[in-house]
C-alpha cells in the first residue's frame, strides 16, 4: 500500500539516500549532484516546518521509496517542482506518477496559483512522467553544463 507522508517522520540523510539511488543508473550524477543533494536534504532537516509543508515521502507500509519537493515563494505567479524521485528498484511501477499527481494536489490548493513549473532533462524517464499528469513542455534549451549527457533542459507547465 502506498502512503505518503512526511519529512520529519524519517531520519536526516533520506532525501540524500533516496536521491544517490534514484540517479545510480550513471555514477556521473553522483559526481555532479553531491552537494546539491546534501544541501537539500540538509535544508529540509535543518527547516521542518517547510519540509512538512513543500513536499512528501513517498512509501509502501514504512519504507521510504521517493519524494517530491516544491518552491511555493513565487505565488500566486507559480510554483516550482524541485527535486522528484523514485529509489530504482521501484521505478516503472507507477509510484512517480502517483508522487507527483499526489504533489500536484497539494499544489493546486494555494489560493490563486497561476501555474506550476518543472525543469528536467530529456534523456531521462521524468518528460514523460510530467506529461502524463499534465505538463505542457513551454521551452527546451541546450544543456552546456557538465550534466550534459542528460540532454537538453525541458521546460513544463500546467496552467490553473
Amino acid at each position: 500500500m502506498v502512503l505518503f507522508k512526511k519529512f520529519t517522520d524519517f531520519p536526516r540523510g533520506t532525501l540524500y539516500d533516496i536521491l544517490q539511488d534514484a540517479y545510480s543508473f550513471d555514477p556521473r550524477n553522483k559526481e555532479i549532484w553531491d552537494k546539491n543533494w546534501h544541501d537539500s536534504d540538509d535544508f529540509f532537516y535543518d527547516n521542518p516546518s517547510i519540509a512538512d509543508t513543500c513536499g512528501l515521502v513517498t512509501c509502501i507500509e514504512d519504507v521510504p521509496i521517493g519524494f517530491v519537493t516544491w518552491d511555493p515563494r513565487h505565488r500566486p505567479e507559480y510554483v516550482e517542482i524541485g527535486h522528484n524521485g523514485i529509489r530504482e528498484q521501484y521505478k516503472g511501477n507507477g509510484y512517480g506518477h502517483m508522487q507527483l499527481e499526489e504533489g500536484i494536489r497539494r499544489i493546486k490548493k494555494y489560493e490563486g496559483l497561476q501555474k506550476i513549473i518543472v525543469c528536467t532533462n530529456c534523456n531521462l524517464i521524468a518528460p514523460r512522467n510530467y506529461e502524463s499528469v499534465g505538463f505542457k513542455l513551454y521551452d527546451r534549451k541546450q544543456n552546456k553544463t557538465e550534466s550534459a549527457y542528460m540532454g537538453d533542459f525541458l521546460y513544463y507547465e500546467i496552467l490553473l
